[in-house]
């Protein structure tokens, strides 16, 4: 019974809803059954998480019937009422939520009721508070064409007593629905084709977006050109005319957009800052360190009050490399306790390690990589190369360390080649970083280290496309004698 869908239901009730799905239970208007109410008496004691092992069919029924032999189906029939109430308090939550969908749906009644003044009452605060809402997205548009589809077509409504300025209205809301949609759906589709290997052709995106550039309802709208340059970024991610406009919008107009797509905006953009960073633009490390900052702002990273470890990393990562030292330390101290419990340990000493680094405590940040037990692929790839780069660092200070850099480096790389997890483009990055540390320690170990020999070294890193970590290695070679 623990994974039945009544206790599924159940789950989703937040504590502090918890009474008042208890007087909805009771409520003579939904409910005149008594043995539901005392099912749902009983299976209350167990909430939240209603995983006692004393919730099993035979000992809810002797609960709820304690004179009556077990009845299989008569149990069903219980449950299958409490799960109706539940999911009707659900909806009722919805609808006191959602203040427009109410109005929205007692609208729709009042027409069907034949009461048209009371309709058209309802009809005009609804244009009223969609006028209020600050979003003017695909679900303002389809609000509004609604809106406007129920009244003209209303049966007391006269038609031909509609301008056609009033009809070309109800079209361009139609139109702009359909313009949003398809290019936020197509964005959707080209991030998975991005990702995974897959391909779309996708029908009328091009005509959509030539019309749209026409279209009356989007002369300057910038959830139009967001939508327009997210598609372009993602078709030209080094296009830093249309890096600059998105970023303009982010930072100018982020509250026209649903925390939904506030979150896929701030993310698309931070993916094409650390492509430009790589490509040898320095600035995009500061922008990409701003649109971290103004996510964070407005908790655009947090799924269910949680930080993910990755976006932790990634954080920590940009701002130690910005030297934001002070800053880490806050962030660590505030977001530490936001990580999912069973990654929490690894990412903060892997961060801290990282803020080690920054500072110079290279021997500080290998004590707390060997703290790391997470064998995931993310941490093992980021301790590996970080304890390669802290050694090569203390390698600088005490040539002892020389062989310890020799062996880090191909160990790390015998890993790389012999895990069928890492695609060979990424282990590639990795590769090369190995491969450039190992060279200039010998180089320097042996006492080579001309300046012909850091020119071309430097040449060499330069034209390589894929290496982690590059500009740090380019301050390596330029601080070498």
């Amino acid at each position: 019974m623990r994974e039945s869908k009544l206790i599924v239901l159940l789950r989703s009730i937040k504590p502090e809803e918890l009474r008042w799905l208890a007087r909805w239970v009771c409520s003579p208007y939904y409910n005149s059954n008594e043995w539901v109410v005392a099912l749902f008496d009983h299976l209350r004691k167990y909430a939240p998480g209603y995983d006692s092992p004393k919730i099993t069919k035979e000992g809810v029924f002797k609960q709820v019937f304690p004179d009556k032999p077990y009845d299989s189906q008569r149990l069903r029939v219980l449950m299958f009422r409490l799960s109706a109430l539940v999911e009707e308090f659900l909806v009722a939550q919805r609808l006191k939520q959602g203040r427009r969908l109410h109005q929205q749906l007692l609208q729709a009644e009042l027409g069907e009721r034949n009461q048209y003044e009371l309709f058209l009452k309802q009809n005009q605060g609804l244009a009223e508070q969609l006028e209020q809402s600050p979003y003017r997205d695909e679900e303002y548009y389809l609000a509004q064409w609604r809106r406007q589809h129920d009244y003209f077509f209303h049966p007391q409504t006269a038609r031909y007593g509609f301008s056609a300025d009033q009809l070309e209205a109800i079209m361009q809301h139609l139109d702009a629905f359909y313009v949003l949609s398809k290019m936020r759906y197509s964005a959707e589709l080209r991030n998975r084709q991005n990702i995974l290997p897959e391909a779309y052709e996708i029908a009328l995106l091009k005509e959509s977006i030539e019309l749209a550039e026409q279209h009356p309802v989007f002369g300057g709208d910038k959830v139009f050109q967001a939508y327009r340059d997210l598609l372009g970024l993602m078709e030209a991610p080094e296009d830093e005319a249309i890096f600059e406009r998105l970023e303009a919008i982010a930072f100018g107009h982020l509250g026209l957009f649903r925390p939904a797509v506030q979150s896929t905006l701030i993310r698309y953009l931070i993916n094409a800052s650390i492509q430009l960073y790589g490509k040898g633009k320095p600035e995009y490390l500061g922008r990409q360190f701003r649109l971290y900052q103004l996510g964070l702002e407005q908790d655009l990273f947090l799924d269910e009050g949680q930080l993910s470890d990755a976006t932790f990393l990634n954080i920590i990562v940009t701002a130690t490399v910005l030297g934001e030292m002070d800053w880490v330390e806050g962030f660590i101290a505030r977001y530490a306790p936001r990580l999912p419990a069973e990654r929490q340990a690894d990412a903060v000493s892997l961060g801290t390690a990282y803020w080690y680094f920054a500072k110079g405590d290279f021997s500080a940040s290998n004590a707390l990589l060997r703290q790391v037990e997470s064998t995931g692929l993310q941490y093992l790839l980021r301790v590996r190369s970080l304890s390669l780069r802290n050694t090569f660092e203390l390698f600088l200070q005490d040539g002892s360390y020389y062989d310890l850099v020799v062996y880090e480096s191909k160990a790390f790389g015998k890993f790389l080649r012999r895990n069928e997890k890492i695609s060979s483009g990424r282990a590639q990055g990795y590769l090369n970083l190995a491969s450039f540390l190992r060279k200039l320690a010998r180089l320097k170990d042996g006492g080579q280290l001309s300046s012909g020999k850091l020119a071309k070294l430097r040449r060499k890193l330069e034209k390589e496309g894929a290496v982690v970590a590059k500009p740090w290695l380019m301050e390596k070679l330029a601080g070498l004698p």
